[in-house]
């Protein structure tokens, strides 16, 4: 009854994105608009696309503490959006952590300890961007449940660096003593690695990251949609477009991106013919390239959709003991 209760919520996001996108348009004026997108600019997107992901790469390396190298965290890093693209529930990440426990020769825990603090960092970005927009326009974004969840994930890590005894005392509330002694372990590696110089490494990292994505619209909108070369403008695009990826619905935002490009540049009267129509092309530009590449480098790996999730079940039972005896 849940998958079902669970798909049928999806189902209705996606109706509700799709109907708001597209309520109104003119269909002939959305395939004229599709059709004029300039060749070259279509493809040097496609190409920026790909290259986007360089960085995410080494910073999975960085993460890692050179345990894997660049080519591996390239890998990882397309693997996790592939799997992210065409199964629920993120099962993207821990696809991500079981590839990087192989290749690096470590436990499950520290794996995960790198793609949380990929993923935190990102959320930490996302924030500051969508504050930064706000304010640039005057407008309340809905970003007050990701404030609390950023903010409450900042306050615990600075309790386990200030007070760790009592950061390690909210353990008792976990059912089981396996997922008790897993979580002691990922505390554990996440507290030795509170240190600024680590913190502030990171930071760049992710800056660079994210100065990559930012070009990648900019390129998207101004070139192969002919927008003005507006920063605000892409910014705006660029972060409700992201925000609208981090709520939770299907697979690769079908409808949700579409729907929050169409919002943004509602705020810059552009009308909802070419906003759909930027809307679907940057989508479908951005899914197809990374998705293919993830899902061959899922293939290469030895893995596949098919037993993913088997292989994440039996990791998440795999004993702690024997994980933290793992070269760390």
């Amino acid at each position: 009854m849940r998958p079902f209760l669970s798909l049928l919520l999806r189902l209705a996001l996606v109706g509700s994105c799709l109907a708001y996108a597209l309520w109104g348009v003119d269909f002939s004026r959305l395939w004229a608009d599709l059709a004029g997108f300039p060749p070259v600019a279509v493809g040097l997107y496609v190409a920026l696309v790909l290259a986007a992901t360089l960085v995410p790469g080494l910073r999975l390396r960085f993460l890692m503490a050179g345990r894997v190298g660049a080519v591996t965290g390239l890998r990882a890093c397309l693997m996790g959006i592939a799997v992210n693209n065409v199964l629920p529930a993120r099962l993207g990440e821990m696809a991500k952590a079981l590839y990087l426990r192989r290749e690096g020769g470590v436990s499950l825990g520290r794996a995960l300890e790198a793609v949380f603090w990929e993923r935190f960092f990102d959320l930490t970005a996302l924030v500051a961007l969508g504050v930064a927009v706000a304010a640039l326009l005057g407008r309340g974004l809905v970003l007050y449940p990701l404030l609390a969840g950023v903010g409450g994930g900042w306050g615990f890590l600075l309790l386990l660096r200030v007070r760790p005894q009592a950061a390690h005392a909210v353990l008792r509330w976990l059912p089981g003593e396996r997922l008790r002694l897993f979580a002691a372990e990922m505390l554990g590696l996440l507290e030795a690695n509170l240190r600024v110089g680590f913190l502030a490494r990171l930071g760049l990292w992710t800056l660079a990251a994210w100065a990559g994505y930012a070009a990648l619209y900019a390129v998207g909108l101004c070139l192969m949609a002919g927008l003005p070369a507006d920063p605000a403008l892409v910014l705006t695009v660029f972060a409700v477009a992201t925000l609208g990826f981090a709520l939770p619905g299907v697979p690769g935002g079908m409808g949700v991106y579409e729907a929050s490009v169409v919002l943004a540049l509602g705020f810059f009267g552009v009308d909802r013919e070419r906003a759909f129509a930027v809307g679907l092309a940057m989508h479908l530009l951005q899914y197809l390239p990374v998705t293919a590449a993830g899902l061959l480098s899922l293939a290469a790996s030895g893995m596949s959709v098919r037993d993913l999730r088997g292989q994440a079940s039996q990791a998440s039972q795999a004993s702690p003991e024997s994980s933290a005896s793992q070269t760390l």
